[in-house]
């Protein structure tokens, strides 16, 4: 007879042991503490038990995760994944921020790992090949996270070893403008380490330039997303890096001498980062103003530097008050010479054009391998029905102006010299509608971004931007860098808030393209102009921007103020001097603009 009672003091004495205790007591039995008999019954209700179970459903979702404690010193856990068994989950909090790490070893089989949040998102993931480790480590802020552990091929035990030990949070950066960390960078970067986050959101550094300087600053290991702003002495932003997650931020500008802040502030979570600032003693070039960059755009000079030719002749004023723009930037010379923007194609980013207006209707561009409303992508250009551009603020083919403002800049690059209404600076050459902002005049980066790379792709010589946003933008830099690679002129309004730089995209005319700022008849800088600022690489110049006369929707016409408005009178000039030159390069028509223009010439 079995003695029941020695049989469940045995199966409660297996139920506590580990695996590998459990396998070598099903090896043999070697203790005398038990009756044979009873230990045999034991371990058979034992076995009964767990064949019972249903291990497919443990572990093996974020419901049923397993919960972990894990602190500084590694915990290792040991499983499986395979074909039976594809997702092993782990569950753990923890109380502080904390630098986490995570190992995956042990492998027969490709398998890898992912770091989920509490929500069951991926963080990160290690996926290397065949049966290579895998390891995370990543600084992690309070709160509940997730251990994925998956097959890529094949099934395989592992090892998962795993710690987590409280960072130390640093604080040596100010948390306003008033105790900011005083610093002192030069030529050879100098690199801080600090924390932003809930609990510290502002760093602020304060550092002083006793001459014009190129500075740069470099914002990296990130774990979460962390924005970076450069502000002048009063504390208004100069401009901003704003990437998106775990990206560095970088700001280069040219500063003229005088006090500065760094700020650093969280977009979301908590982070570590390193922040590395310089600066050099900036070149100076003769001719070039903080204020003005380098002057009036001059097309009469400008179209003859495109053919080597000395500047050409003065010709009588043309038109009416109205024309004051044309004649301001001495088109009406280059007309003369019979350069008009013939054959040239200025695609105008906007709030669309009015494409029927008299003045313009017959200036504008159409996709000659789209058949029009078929329904169908003729040209394989990846725009269905593209006849007159593309709405890239909609998502479709209608490029219309509701707005006003891109109908009255093209109407001052392309309104006809027809004797009536206005003339644009460029009268014969062709207007590409590419609608980048919407009906309210609001739009995103990643159309901007688009609209540049389809104006280029579908033949565009010019691309005129009268538009501007708060910060850079990897995407939009790209394109630029892409236009200009392409042969095709970015023009870019400075921007109308009265600051001493221009704001962005015009920024970007350090490396691709022209900044314009705006003047009025008597060729005074206006007042909400943006400046040019004291970085000579800027190629900035300026173009009539006050009580300029152009074409509205509808048949209409009107007059504007604006940098917006300066900008197309540039976009114009580029326009006469590439029908004189085609074969010029964003290089050269930067060199040429810039060096025939008011304060240089």
């Amino acid at each position: 007879m079995i003695d029941n009672f020695a049989a469940n003091d045995i199966y409660n004495y297996i139920d506590g042991l580990d695996s590998s205790d459990f396998q070598k007591f099903l090896a043999g039995n070697k203790s005398s503490i038990f009756p044979t008999t009873a230990t045999n019954r034991a371990t058979s209700l034992f076995k009964e038990e767990v064949e019972s179970l249903d291990f497919t459903t443990l572990d093996n979702t974020l419901a049923t995760a397993r919960d972990i404690t894990i602190g500084a010193t590694p915990t290792t856990y040991s499983d499986f994944v395979g074909s039976t068994d594809t997702n092993d989950y782990y569950r753990f909090s923890l109380g502080t921020t904390s630098n986490f790490s995570l190992d995956l070893t042990g492998l027969s089989a490709d398998a890898d790992v992912s770091l989920l949040n509490s929500n069951g998102r991926v963080i990160t993931k290690s996926t290397n090949g065949g049966t290579s480790s895998e390891s995370i480590t990543r600084q992690l802020n309070a709160g509940t996270y997730y251990v994925r552990v998956y097959p890529y091929s094949g099934s395989t035990n592992y090892n998962l070893s795993l710690a987590a030990a409280s960072a130390t949070i640093p604080d040596n950066a100010g948390n306003t403008l008033a105790t900011a960390r005083d610093i002192t960078i030069g030529a050879t970067p100098t690199s801080y380490s600090d924390f932003v986050g809930s609990t510290d959101s502002n760093d602020y550094y304060r550092f002083s330039l006793e001459t014009s300087s190129d500075f740069s600053l470099n914002l990296t290991g990130l774990s979460a997303d962390a924005d970076v702003s450069l502000l002048d002495s009063n504390g208004s932003v100069i401009t901003s890096s704003t990437n998106g997650s775990t990206s560095s931020e970088s700001i280069t500008r040219q500063l003229s001498a005088g006090t500065y802040y760094v700020w650093v502030y969280p977009y979301s979570g908590s982070t570590n980062y390193n922040l590395s600032l310089s600066a050099t003693t900036a070149t100076v070039t003769p001719g070039y103003s903080a204020i003005s960059g380098y002057g009036l755009v001059n097309a009469a000079r400008a179209v003859a530097g495109a053919l080597n030719q000395s500047p050409f002749a003065d010709v009588p004023t043309f038109g009416s008050a109205n024309d004051w723009g044309v004649n301001l930037v001495n088109a009406p010379e280059a007309w003369a010479r019979g350069y008009t923007g013939q054959g040239i194609v200025v695609a105008v980013l906007d709030t669309g054009v009015d494409r029927n207006h008299a003045d313009l209707a017959g200036n504008i561009w159409t996709n000659a391998g789209e058949i029009a409303n078929d329904g169908l992508d003729n040209d394989g250009n990846g725009y269905v029905d593209d006849v007159y551009g593309w709405n890239f603020a909609n998502g479709n083919n209608n490029t219309l102006d509701v707005n006003s403002h891109g109908t009255h800049v093209a109407g001052t690059i392309a309104a006809a010299n027809n004797g009536f209404g206005a003339t644009g600076v460029a009268y014969n050459s062709r207007i590409m509608p590419v609608k980048v902002l919407d009906d309210s005049g609001s739009g995103s980066y990643s159309g901007v971004a688009q609209g540049i790379r389809y104006a280029v792709d579908n033949g565009a010589d010019v691309i005129n931007m009268s538009l501007g946003g708060g910060s850079t933008d990897s995407a939009v830099q790209s394109a630029l860098q892409y236009a200009s690679s392409r042969g095709v002129i970015v023009v870019m309004a400075a921007g109308n808030e009265g600051a001493a730089q221009p704001s962005y995209p015009a920024s970007s005319a350090t490396s691709w393209g022209l900044a314009v700022g705006a003047v009025d008849s008597s060729n005074q800088m206006a007042s909400f102009s943006n400046r040019a600022g004291s970085n000579s690489s800027m190629r900035y110049v300026t173009a009539p921007g006050v009580q300029v006369y152009s074409t509205l929707p509808n048949g209409g016409y009107g007059f504007l103020n604006g940098t917006s408005m300066a900008a197309p009178h540039v976009a114009g000039v580029v326009a006469l001097m590439l029908s004189a030159n085609p074969n010029l390069t964003d290089a050269q028509v930067r060199q040429i603009i810039t060096t025939t223009a008011g304060n240089v010439a």
